[in-house]
């Protein structure tokens, strides 16, 4: 076992020595790399590889390298991290065409089998099947057919807060999980503990879990994932095991639900039949398979949950610590539907519900550094060499991003008013649109998502109010508006008091389950 451990070291000596001595040509022939840490021999930035928030050591080295993109390299990879909004989009964006594959992600794709997420996918033609699917069923126009599902989910979960208010953040899971299901599938999933969810949430684990900066040494050193589960060291396979089977579920069980259905004929209107329907009437023949359709509702779970859970959590978070956000919206909310709750016919009169959003989005971004690209091609950027295979990271929450002064003036403030002008929302104020990614892998489903943030927090401002909680002897308890940060960005914990308005409103809250 000693010799097949020196075996390995002295393999991957050799491999890095190759590769170093391969950049190092290239590098001279192609020009200089961005500027960055200098890094040492052989394992060159991996020791200087930050802990979370990764984000605040990238901005911290743009000041220090008077530079908004820099290069690491990390035991021979090649990493670019991309510290402004100009250069974001002029390399995802200006040229998708050279950054829209994905690296390999060993333990998540290869050990989990999540490989045919799309949004880990490679950049090949499955994936762009996969994304033709989310652009037939959430393309901006579309998903509004979908909005009396949205409308009943955030009723079940105004009943949920008004049974048990201090869960809230597990309600806010338990809604996405409802919408999500019932819009691809349409299964109806129970009120709590339901097996669907709850194989989707442990799934999204493995992608939170693996996905984060140095979670896993296979993701640096692929050839690991070669090594059985009895060798030592290994706990990585173990771990690998027990998602595999939530993620398999996850891709097969709800679809094979839905087959089902349509071979008896009582299947409800969802996405899937609606996708299965016209492949099977040869309208989109050419452009999608019933493993595109499988994959991209599988994958609707992992990319919509998340974001929902993050944004409204920082709402909930944002209102709490910003009370004078509440009044001014429950005013909003008042004039428009006083006796009944708002809907999405009501979006157009409620621009400040929108500014809400938004602030809730950009102040602190589910994924304050975007799922990694690849490059495919040897590229030059302002002079600088970016080889081929590079891995390129956009810090969304940064100081140039969604933390832009000269945009957002005091960005670290939870403020929708800078959305607003003269009552309306303000157009020459930037749209938060980083926090759902860049260029062709951008968030597929972000419009499905934009509006489920909406009904949501206009139903909860509508008949709750949002207040600090109180201790034994009666005093205020501030949370301290810190997160949990990783792969996904989430509000650490926090006690807040949410109750009805008033008792009208508690009868709002309880029409809605004989109107369900």
């Amino acid at each position: 076992m000693t010799t097949t451990i020196l075996q390995s070291l002295a393999g991957l000596t050799i491999i890095l020595l190759v590769r170093w001595a391969a950049q190092r040509r290239e590098q001279k022939r192609k020009g200089s790399h961005p500027p960055g840490p200098p890094g040492l021999p052989l394992l060159g930035n991996l020791l200087d590889m930050p802990d979370n928030p990764s984000w605040t050591t990238y901005i911290r080295w743009s000041e220090e390298y008077d530079s908004d993109i820099l290069r690491l390299n990390v035991l021979g990879s090649n990493i670019i991290i991309v510290n402004s909004l100009e250069a974001a989009n002029d390399l995802l964006d200006k040229r998708s065409a050279i950054y829209s594959d994905r690296p390999e992600m060993p333990m998540l794709n290869d050990l989990c089998e999540f490989g045919w997420n799309v949004a880990f996918r490679r950049y090949d033609d499955s994936w762009r099947n996969g994304r033709r699917v989310f652009q037939h069923e959430l393309g901006p126009q579309v998903v509004k057919r979908f909005r009396s599902l949205e409308e009943q989910a955030s009723h079940q979960f105004l009943r949920s807060l008004l049974r048990e208010p201090t869960a809230f953040m597990n309600h806010l899971r338990h809604m996405a999980g409802y919408e999500i299901m019932r819009i691809a599938y349409g299964i109806e999933v129970a009120d709590r503990d339901d097996p669907y969810v709850d194989t989707a949430e442990h799934a999204v684990g493995a992608v939170v879990a693996t996905c984060s900066p140095g979670s896993y040494l296979v993701n640096i050193m692929p050839f690991l994932k070669h090594i059985p589960e009895w060798f030592p060291g290994a706990k990585f396979q173990r771990d690998a095991k027990v998602w595999r089977k939530y993620v398999t579920e996850l891709r097969d069980k709800p679809f094979g639900v839905v087959k089902e259905h349509m071979r008896r004929g009582d299947a409800p209107d969802c996405a899937a039949k609606f996708l299965l329907e016209s492949l099977e009437s040869g309208d989109d023949a050419g452009d999608y398979t019933e493993n595109d359709i499988k994959f991209a509702l599988g994958s609707m779970y992992a990319g919509g949950s998340d974001t929902t859970v993050s944004a409204l959590g920082s709402f909930i978070l944002g209102v709490v610590l910003n009370p004078e956000i509440q009044t001014q919206a429950q005013e909003a909310i008042d004039r428009v539907c006083p006796d009944r709750l708002p809907t999405f016919a009501d979006q157009d009169d409620l621009p400040y519900i929108d500014a809400i959003v938004k602030e809730s989005l950009r102040w602190n971004p589910v994924l304050p550094i975007d799922v990694a690209h690849c490059s495919i091609a040897d590229d030059v950027y302002r002079g600088y060499y970016i080889p081929k295979g590079s891995l390129v990271l956009a810090n969304s929450w940064c100081a140039a991003i969604l933390h832009d002064e000269q945009a957002y003036p005091d960005p670290l403030r939870f403020n929708p008013d800078r959305f607003m002008k003269d009552g309306k929302l303000d157009p020459s104020v930037r749209e938060p649109d980083a926090a759902f990614g860049f260029g062709r892998r951008v968030c597929p489903g972000r419009y499905l998502a934009y509006e489920a943030i909406w009904i949501a927090v206009a139903c909860m401002l509508a008949v709750f109010n949002l207040s600090k909680a109180k201790d034994e002897h009666g005093m205020e308890i501030t949370p301290s508006g810190e997160y949990n940060v990783g792969f996904a960005c989430y509000p650490k914990p926090f006690p807040c008091d949410i109750r009805p308005r008033s008792s009208l409103h508690e009868a709002l809250i309880r029409a809605t389950a004989d109107e369900s």
